[in-house]
């Protein structure tokens, strides 16, 4: 089940309003990714016009509308909705074959569809809020020839929302209801297979006597990270999987960080290890573009140095302890 450095994809799944991030990540990627590796961008056909700027020999688009199953129609968004006791406005809804879904699960949809848009054996997600800084190996993503998965043993959380993404996983993959699995599998540059996402998509329509897709289209709280890291751990095993299993982050995130504070902002600015490639500054914190770079640029001007493994191994990036939230919980 090995798989080479030139089998691999790069997807990022995107929108007009993070435009401008995916311009910064492509112009990172085409810097510091190995030109092997093909990068796969898919947005809407309504905004593919914009992102068209950004193909190249190795970069193309896949439009959502063709890879999701029949039975999905885009809403008109935005629309307001009633969620909870509260009125939210949302910037993308879509007629689901379970009724109407928004616009984050169709995108787990879209990531889960990956062997469809993708002959490649590993992929590997970069959403456009990343920028890479070093140099991307695509040996960094595959350990003695099997696929790396970022997998945090023992960990906890006192997010309410962590719990209800491995029930959900647990519920869809006919597991016993143990609520948290114990290891959490939410990062950047999140690394999958896809034959191993192939017997997923099997796995989840045996489970749920419908279409794979259909049974993800109907959840309220839902991961698509939680779902395939529970997959390769409890269901196939580490080795049947394919996958190494890894706590290293290749990203400096800004999610462990109080970026809303000077004192956060200075403790991320140098908190960038040998072993990250790159940082992750997520397009929902208040940063305008021109702060945003200047960020970027900062911690670039410190004097990055390329990743020396045997350090990178040594100096892991602070996680919070047992128990203790994230700064900035990912969504998934």
């Amino acid at each position: 089940m090995n798989v080479s450095d030139r089998d691999v994809s790069l997807v990022t799944v995107s929108y007009r309003g993070d435009l401008e991030l995916a311009q910064s990540l492509c112009r990172s990627v085409d810097a510091y990714l190995d030109d092997d590796v093909e990068h796969i961008l898919i947005v809407s056909r309504a905004d593919a016009g914009l992102f068209e700027p950004l193909c190249s020999e190795r970069r193309r688009i896949v439009l959502v509308e063709d890879v999701l199953p029949s039975g999905y129609v885009r809403i008109p968004a935005p629309q307001e909705l009633r969620i909870g006791g509260f009125r939210r406005r949302v910037r993308e809804l879509w007629k689901t074959p379970r009724g109407v879904a928004r616009g984050w699960i169709i995108q787990q949809i879209v990531k889960l569809s990956a062997p469809s848009y993708s002959e490649r054996d590993t992929i590997v997600f970069a959403d456009s809020d990343i920028e890479l800084l070093r140099a991307l190996p695509a040996s960094r993503l595959l350990v003695g020839g099997r696929t790396r998965l970022y997998r945090v043993p023992g960990a906890t959380t006192d997010s309410p929302d962590h719990v209800r993404w491995h029930r959900s996983a647990e519920r869809l993959l006919g597991m016993p209801d143990a609520g948290h699995l114990g290891s959490d599998y939410i990062g950047n540059l999140i690394t999958w297979r896809t034959d191993v996402l192939r017997a997923l998509q099997a796995r989840l329509t045996e489970v749920a006597h419908r279409r794979w897709d259909v049974a993800i289209a109907g959840q309220k709280a839902f991961s698509e990270y939680v779902l395939y890291g529970a997959f390769a751990e409890h269901v196939l095993g580490e080795e049947a999987s394919g996958h190494t299993f890894t706590d290293e982050d290749l990203i400096h995130a800004g999610w462990f960080y109080d970026l809303t504070a000077p004192e956060g902002i200075d403790a991320f600015r140098s908190g960038m290890l040998p072993q990250h490639v790159g940082v992750a500054i997520q397009s929902t914190e208040g940063f305008t573009l021109e702060g945003r770079r200047e960020l970027i640029d900062s911690i670039r001007e410190k004097g990055l140095t390329v990743p020396d493994p045997a350090r990178a191994g040594a100096e892991r990036a602070p996680r919070p302890g047992p128990g203790t939230p994230l700064l900035r919980p990912p969504t998934g």
